[in-house]
């Protein structure tokens, strides 16, 4: 029938699809160089003139099939190929050939093949790192009192495969108890904590099997990391630093990198490496060392979040934990006794204070505080996201102007009732011996008379010593004293 239609068509005329008298017809196949079938598939462009139909199929290193993708099929401008055989098993690691035909009524007219590597790759564990990382504490492993440091060379997540039962292993999502680690380290993965202008590392351990590849032909790669040290072969460790600073202020980082495996231009596969970093100010400013003086995940995960946005400066860092601790926690003072619920000194004096910081996260003397507590939890926050703050009090007995004490919703000069219009002390904060006063305890009446009412909302938030004496007091002659770092547990 097609030699009928040629012999009484013009000579000049040419069919869709068929090569002209005298032309070959042609093909050609195109596609990455290298796949992982767990990581993704690769796909193959094929590209023709002549023929009708297309067969394209894998064949191993010996030449023999393992895979028919089209079977003398219509014309298709590209084929993807799982990395499995007809039977759907995955296949071995090793060199493969994608193998072409173009036929024309069933007459092969064109051949053309290309090899493609299929490698099992992957990373084994993960740890960030740098100078700058800073220790982390869960502060309820097992008991109180008993903490858990996750060091500042610690493993972010270590997993026990890179593969099971034919599945690429999933690197988990960050640790998301603020209270106690994971029971087993395998398969978990852990915060980690930097100064908020840090350019932290990241280093990768290699595993599975390349040998189907050339030596140096796997590469890797992270969008907005570069890769500082160590080859993409297993066994190896690849090492990232962070191109530019962490973040902008102190905040909490929660972000998925991209890590691509490459030959040459092509993606091999890619994994999704999940992390959680907490940006601080700067390191822990307590005066001891290591645990239980180091940042608390539970408080500074909350606190971080509560901060995000302000400043990278300790006047605006603290000021945002003065209104998270007023504001957010659920607290209300002490209006029958005034009395501590969490914060013990060592003696009759006001030295040596201490909280107890396990006790106040799970709130087990209630919600109601005083002053000293609600101190020692803003110094003991600051602290840990690394604003530097003291613990002082003002003494002696003191007569009140206006205030609204923490979980009011009306300002009094009698906090107490009729009788109580004074403190015997009060605590605040400070990062400078008094001279600059932080207190998440109550508000004071900003307006031009602290005297009287009705008044307007202040926060106590970098207010000079001396005005915060000024609008505080209405009588007597109280100072600051007994400025300290408190203890905690």
């Amino acid at each position: 029938m097609l030699l009928l239609l040629l012999a009484c068509a013009d000579a000049d005329l040419k069919l869709d699809d068929e090569p002209a008298e005298g032309d070959t017809a042609t093909l050609t196949v195109d596609g990455p160089a290298a796949l992982d079938p767990l990581l993704g598939t690769a796909t193959f462009a094929l590209a023709r003139s002549g023929g009708d139909t297309v067969t394209v199929a894998i064949h191993d290193a010996s030449g023999a099939p393992v895979r028919t993708l089209v079977d003398s099929g219509a014309w298709v401008d590209s084929v993807t190929w799982d990395g499995r055989n007809d039977a759907g098993a995955l296949v071995s690691i090793g060199t493969y050939s994608v193998f072409a035909s173009l036929e024309e009524t069933g007459t092969v007219v064109a051949e053309a093949a290309t090899t493609a590597a299929v490698v099992r790759i992957g990373v084994t564990s993960g740890t960030l790192g740098g100078d700058d990382r800073i220790a982390l504490v869960w502060h309820a492993d097992g008991r109180r009192g008993n903490y858990w440091e996750a060091a500042d060379d610690s493993a972010t997540f270590s997993l026990a495969a890179i593969d099971q039962d034919g599945v690429a292993a999933t690197i988990p999502a960050p640790w998301d108890d603020l209270y106690a680690p994971p029971d087993d380290l395998t398969t978990q993965n852990l915060p980690a904590a930097y100064p908020w202008d840090a350019r932290p590392t990241l280093s990768l351990v290699v595993g599975g099997d390349a040998t189907a590849l050339e030596p140096g032909a796997l590469t890797a790669a992270i969008d907005g990391w570069t890769l500082t040290a160590g080859e993409a072969t297993p066994g190896s460790t690849l090492t990232f630093t962070k191109d530019t600073a962490l973040a902008t202020g102190p905040r909490v980082v929660e972000e998925t990198l991209t890590l691509r495996w490459r030959v040459g231009e092509d993606d091999v596969g890619t994994q999704a490496v999940p992390l959680r970093i907490y940006a601080l100010l700067g390191p822990p400013a307590f005066e001891e060392e290591g645990a239980p003086y180091l940042p608390w995940v539970a408080v500074i995960d909350p606190a971080l979040r509560a901060v995000d946005g302000v400043e990278p400066t300790q006047a605006a860092v603290i000021s945002g934990l003065v209104e998270h601790i007023y504001r957010d926690l659920g607290l209300s003072y002490d209006t029958q006794w005034g009395a501590s619920a969490y914060t013990q000194y060592d003696g009759r004096a006001f030295d040596n204070a201490h909280i107890d910081l396990s006790g106040f996260l799970d709130r087990t003397r209630g919600s109601i505080v005083n002053c000293t507590d609600c101190a020692a939890i803003l110094e003991a926050f600051a602290n840990m996201v690394g604003a530097a703050l003291e613990y002082t009090i003002i003494t002696p007995s003191f007569g009140l102007n206006y205030i609204q004490a923490i979980g009011a919703d009306t300002y009094t000069q009698c906090p107490f009732g009729s009788g109580g219009c004074g403190f015997s002390y009060h605590a605040v904060t400070t990062p400078d011996g008094g001279a600059t006063i932080y207190d998440a305890t109550l508000a004071l009446d900003g307006d031009t008379d602290p005297g009287a009412s009705p008044s307007t909302e202040l926060l106590v938030q970098a207010i000079t010593g001396e005005e915060y004496l000024d609008r505080l007091v209405s009588s007597g002659d109280p100072s600051y004293r007994f400025t300290q770092k408190e203890t905690l547990q």
